[in-house]
């Protein structure tokens, strides 16, 4: 069966990686306009999950060094 998995990436070129949903799909997630909707919808938390993830851990880095230096 399918799956649609969306991760975050982290530390050096992306060698760290979380799972931040995993969905296993069919044809029939397709076949109204409702299923395909909220399927599309879970996809773009998941993403935008994924982004805010990502964008903390780089801000993260960044106090670390920036605390580290003084």
């Amino acid at each position: 069966m399918a799956q649609i998995i969306v991760t975050a990436e982290r530390g050096p070129e992306g060698s760290e990686v979380t799972e931040v949903h995993r969905e296993r799909i069919v044809p029939a997630d397709f076949e109204s306009d409702a299923a395909s909707s909220l399927l599309i919808e879970r996809i773009g938390w998941a993403l935008s999950d994924a982004d805010t993830i990502e964008h903390r851990r780089e801000d993260w880095g960044h106090r670390s060094s920036a605390s580290t230096a003084g």
